[in-house]
């Protein structure tokens, strides 16, 4: 017998299928409902622990590619708004039970109008960790946007600034949506972390200016 016509067992399995108007006996529904059931579903669910933090290290993950056309924006929005907005808890934790007046959430600007709350003395400076303060916040933000330079070398230093500058300052119109109204002194923090941010973005762009960044 010639066996180089025979095919393999598995074409063969595979070519087995019963007839569309074959009927299953009750033990072969069971069987096959079985066998579905245990069929791996196309989907794999992670807690939402586990996926922020796959979202905040695919960031650190996105090496040099397509320059910075890989670079992940919106984890890199996503670690900017953690950074602040846990400054901004560490403040309010601290005011919780203090009774001081709320600056309102308004969508039209990027930092919280403090004039009434000025204007009544109610805005107190907030006892927090050195660690979370204005400087040093603004500061850890600048030097994290700062360290994917090497993503972008088809851009100049001012591009690049400029570019994670915006990007720096969406994330803190979305920290400030997430935040809504704020005690007095936590809107305060927010409001000098920015300006502190903002100032350090310029004197960098500044000194790519002149070339000596």
């Amino acid at each position: 017998m010639d066996v180089s016509t025979n095919k393999p067992a598995t074409a063969a399995v595979k070519s087995y299928e019963p007839a569309k108007n074959e009927k299953k006996t009750g033990s072969q529904e069971v069987v096959s409902e079985a066998v579905a059931d245990k069929r791996p579903t196309d989907k794999l669910e992670i807690s939402e622990e586990a996926q922020e933090k796959k979202e905040t290290e695919s960031v650190a993950e996105n090496k040099v590619g397509n320059g910075f056309a890989d670079f992940d924006m919106d984890a890199f929005q996503g670690s900017i708004r953690a950074q602040l907005m846990q400054s901004i808890h560490e403040a309010k934790n601290a005011l919780r039970e203090a009774g001081v007046g709320f600056a309102e959430y308004n969508e039209d600007s990027i930092l919280y109008n403090l004039s009434e709350l000025e204007k009544n003395g109610e805005v107190k400076a907030a006892d927090i960790p050195e660690y979370w303060n204005a400087e040093n916040t603004s500061q850890r933000i600048v030097d994290f946007a700062m360290s994917f330079r090497g993503l972008a070398p088809e851009l100049s230093d001012e591009e690049y600034i400029n570019q994670v500058r915006a990007a720096v300052e969406e994330g803190y119109r979305l920290a400030k949506k997430d935040l809504g109204d704020l005690p007095g002194p936590s809107a305060k923090l927010f409001n000098d972390t920015y300006n502190l941010t903002m100032s350090k973005f310029d004197d960098l762009i500044a000194k790519a200016q002149k070339g000596t960044a």
